[in-house]
């Protein structure tokens, strides 16, 4: 088995503040066109710096760990 199909096969560790839309949506399972429109829709928080754009993974925690609060029995 060659090292990249190894990598592909094991699940990305959303560990980092700031991920690209790229990354973002290959450890989310979501389609990259699809989820480039949800990004311009603004359904996901993102910041630019310079030219490029992220995707703020920490405010996606906080906002789930809002709603997690929400549900607590």
């Amino acid at each position: 088995m060659s090292t990249s199909l190894a990598m592909q096969s094991q699940p990305i560790a959303m560990s980092m503040p700031l991920m690209t839309p790229t990354a973002f949506s290959q450890a989310m399972g979501i389609e990259h066109s699809v989820f480039q429109a949800q990004c311009n829709r603004g359904y996901w928080p993102t910041i630019k710096i310079g030219k490029r754009v992220f995707i703020n993974v920490e405010a996606i925690r906080i906002k789930a760990a809002e709603r997690a609060a929400e549900f607590a029995l």
